[in-house]
């Protein structure tokens, strides 16, 4: 789950812009880089999700984190003090929920329906809200995107409550037969969402970087917690991803990786049909580098534990709820990183992993 492709990243590519920046590095590049991050980068980034992300933002509304993670730690910390009350889509990413935790707030848990997260319940259960986490292009996990109606009034709520919206835009680059939908950000004039990006799922996760876009009167604040943590990432590695970025091949790997990536989609439907069909049914897959699957008289939890001993990972949606017992009986399932043919084999241990567990039960 949410490793992306890392067997057709353009490797020789990467090496040659490192080792032209390490031919051209002077004693200079050798010294503390910029808190808020490396300006080459921040400056792609920003033209980058102009374009891509139909929002608009400049380079010194940018900030550079090692990673999604660690921007959510930075934004909870920062804005929230031990006992506020914020937002959390149920089912949802367990990682937000962690950096919510860390920072001592209380977790108010509002579901997600085929719209997205559900503001009017939300605003029922909690109204004092500080804060809410979101990920409105493609809900972790299970991939339905925001409707403009529900985002349209979240913003009215955050805005009316005073209350801040983290933007997880995760895996909002692979789309497959449906056009991109707008960042969240784009429609927020009041200046109440935070925009989260990360590289590990667009490149590869070794890298650990990530970005924040983050209003105005916000950056100060968080770019002194981002001091008080560790400075900044290497100054190298953002140095080679500006020119990764600015000279097009981010670009060209992600039009290369949206075809890889359907092609891998494919393969797995194709693997569960034949396999597992009847007891598995995957739900339709728009955007990003899973797939939930419903299960028929077996229970999720036992199948995952069975896939588990054959060596395949089938994550029960229950691992993402704060009301596991609640929970969808289905599965997460990732594609990306996996080539066509070992997702056939794959879907062959999880269809002996579902007789299984129907026999135990």
């Amino acid at each position: 789950m949410g490793t992306p492709g890392v067997d057709l990243f353009p490797i020789r590519i990467w090496q040659r812009l490192i080792n032209r920046r390490l031919r051209s590095a002077t004693a200079a590049n050798l010294d503390y880089g910029d808190v808020g991050g490396l300006a080459a980068l921040r400056e792609a980034i920003a033209a980058h999700v102009q374009t891509a992300r139909g929002t608009q933002c400049v380079a010194d509304h940018v900030i550079i984190v090692a990673g999604a993670q660690q921007g959510f730690d930075l934004i909870c910390r920062v804005l929230l003090d031990p006992g506020d009350r914020a937002w959390m889509e149920e089912p949802g990413y367990p990682g937000a929920r962690s950096a919510l935790l860390g920072a001592g707030a209380h977790i108010v848990p509002v579901r997600v329906d085929a719209e997205g997260l559900d503001v009017d319940a939300g605003a029922r259960r909690a109204d004092d809200a500080r804060l809410v986490y979101v990920t409105p292009s493609h809900q972790y996990p299970l991939g339905v995107p925001m409707s403009l109606r529900r985002r349209l009034a979240l913003l009215k709520w955050a805005g009316a409550a005073r209350a801040w919206v983290i933007e997880d835009d995760y895996d909002s680059e692979f789309r497959y037969g449906t056009r991109a939908i707008p960042c969240l950000h784009g429609l927020d004039a009041g200046g109440r969402v935070i925009y989260t990006g990360s590289f590990s799922k667009t490149l590869f996760p070794a890298l650990r970087l990530g970005f924040l876009i983050v209003p105005p009167d916000l950056r100060d604040r968080l770019v002194a917690a981002r001091r008080a943590a560790d400075q900044h990432p290497p100054v190298l590695d953002q140095a080679v991803l500006a020119d990764f970025i600015r000279e097009g091949h981010f670009a060209r790997h992600l039009r290369r990786m949206r075809t890889a990536y359907r092609q891998r989609l494919e393969a797995l439907a194709a693997a569960v049909e034949r396999y597992c069909g009847g007891a598995l049914r995957l739900r339709p897959v728009q955007t990003g580098l899973h797939a939930v699957a419903d299960l028929d008289g077996v229970d999720a939890v036992r199948v995952s534990a069975e896939a588990h001993s054959r060596g395949i990972e089938a994550t029960p949606l229950a691992a993402y709820s704060a009301r596991p017992a609640r929970a969808a009986n289905g599965l997460a399932l990732g594609f990306a990183a996996a080539r066509p043919d070992v997702l056939r084999r794959g879907a062959e241990q999880l269809a002996a992993a579902l007789e299984a567990a129907r026999r135990s039960s």
